[in-house]
């Protein structure tokens, strides 16, 4: 008999907890942000790219690619119909036509190492970038969480799957535009800021 009630009791005392456990989940205001939207849709975002843009374009002509690329195009269109049928002994046979080949393969290795030195500068360039974005969008996300009174605010992108939420993305878009809309801005702020003391 004593069995049968501790049984009983044990089992009412497990749904209580049960009920607890999903009310305290009930009032937790868990609210996402979509990073990548806020990336495309705000103002710094979009000044970031607009730089980055500027940067590879600046590249493109310093170090000459586009130039070299159409004269890449055209010697290859001028010379396939000369060597596309021939075995590599009867190019070799031919000192004139080896020579405009390998001229043809020299500048395209030159090409290759400076579209390779522009793209690892691209991801530097890049990589500060977002580190100045992350930056600005802190201080944004944490603005909105708390006039949306959010107990957790979770990246969208990390995220598969939460029952109930609400995306903060266009509320981040909003603090962004209007505290941070440049990476210049970031940057003026950024020097404004007081520095730590030192011991």
């Amino acid at each position: 008999m004593k069995i049968r009630h501790l049984a009983l009791a044990a089992t009412v005392f497990a749904g209580l907890i049960a009920q607890a456990i999903g009310a305290a989940h009930a009032q937790t205001k868990v609210f996402v942000v979509d990073e990548d939207i806020v990336r495309k849709g705000s103002k710094i975002g979009q000044d970031i790219q607009s730089k980055l843009g500027a940067v590879r374009n600046d590249g493109v002509t310093k170090l000459g690619l586009e130039t070299l690329g159409k004269e890449i195009k055209a010697e290859e269109t001028r010379l396939q119909p000369q060597t596309q049928s021939l075995t590599k002994e009867a190019l070799a046979a031919n000192p004139t036509l080896k020579a405009q080949v390998e001229a043809l393969n020299k500048k395209k290795g030159e090409f290759m190492q400076k579209a390779d030195y522009l793209d690892q500068n691209l991801d530097q360039q890049n990589n500060a970038a977002m580190v100045a974005f992350a930056q600005a969008l802190g201080p944004a996300v944490d603005h909105v969480a708390k006039e949306a009174g959010a107990d957790v605010v979770l990246s969208a992108s990390s995220t598969w799957y939460i029952k109930n939420t609400s995306d903060l993305s266009q509320k981040v878009i909003a603090r962004l535009d209007a505290t941070t809309p440049t990476l210049a801005a970031l940057q003026t702020a950024a020097a404004a800021a007081p520095k730590p003391a030192t011991p």
